[in-house]
């Protein structure tokens, strides 16, 4: 658990994050700047910023993190893989993904169990960081918490409650980070996305165990102000 009366350690579990699809050259830039003046753990940004991204944050320990098949979830293993290959060509340090959630609903276990096996290999293989985004907004009780053990055997090294992005964006909890928290164990981590806009709900998420946040809404955090309420 962080002390959040130390401003470095609460930037330091937050991923500050930009991935609108209307993003231009020039926000990315600022984005990335703040991530740097700010000390945040990692800038997430689009993959077609990823080289920018680390140009602008090297000699620093600010990392470079983006996403693989966001925001759609179901193009095939292969292509997933293809596109996780090429990340790792961009400077990216860590990605998240959101794993087909149609193929866990409909009962395609295996299949659902293989991409996440598989696009943890690559990862690994490519020395980027996994983080598995499982968009709980889709999900029922029961898949909420199969969805997280499958994660964790598969040996990712972080599980989020969801992308904080369309219907299976949802806000992040303190009653899904519990889910999440029972069904997984070490070495795999509880990241939290979706609407933590403020200091107070980052703190009330890290005490039900979550250790890193992606928001939108990291400066604000910093400040002890509250982000827009409509923003991831």
């Amino acid at each position: 658990m962080i002390d959040f009366s130390d401003r470095r350690q609460v930037a330091k579990a937050i991923q500050y994050t930009n991935v609108a699809p209307n993003l231009t050259r020039d926000e990315a830039v600022r984005h990335v700047e703040a991530c740097a003046e700010h000390g945040f753990d990692a800038a997430m940004i689009s993959p077609c910023y990823c080289r920018l991204a680390a140009d602008i944050l090297k000699g620093t320990d600010v990392k470079v993190a983006t996403t693989l098949n966001f925001p759609q979830a179901n193009d095939t293993l292969e292509m997933k893989l293809a596109a996780l290959r090429e990340l790792a060509r961009t400077g990216a340090q860590q990605l998240d993904f959101p794993p087909n959630p149609g193929l866990l609903i409909g009962g395609d276990l295996e299949l659902y169990a293989q991409e996440l096996r598989e696009v943890t290999r690559v990862a690994h293989e490519e020395g980027l960081v996994a983080k598995a985004m499982l968009e709980y907004g889709f999900l029922d009780e029961e898949h909420k918490a199969l969805a997280a053990r499958m994660a964790t055997e598969a040996g990712l090294d972080w599980i989020k409650n969801s992308s904080g992005w369309g219907a299976g964006g949802c806000a992040a909890t303190v009653e899904d980070v519990r889910i999440l928290v029972a069904n997984t164990h070490a070495p795999t981590r509880v990241k939290v996305s979706g609407k933590v806009n403020s200091l107070e709900k980052m703190k009330a998420l890290f005490e039900a165990g979550a250790e890193l946040v992606g928001t939108s809404s990291g400066p604000q955090i910093l400040e002890g102000l509250e982000g827009d309420a409509e923003a991831y």
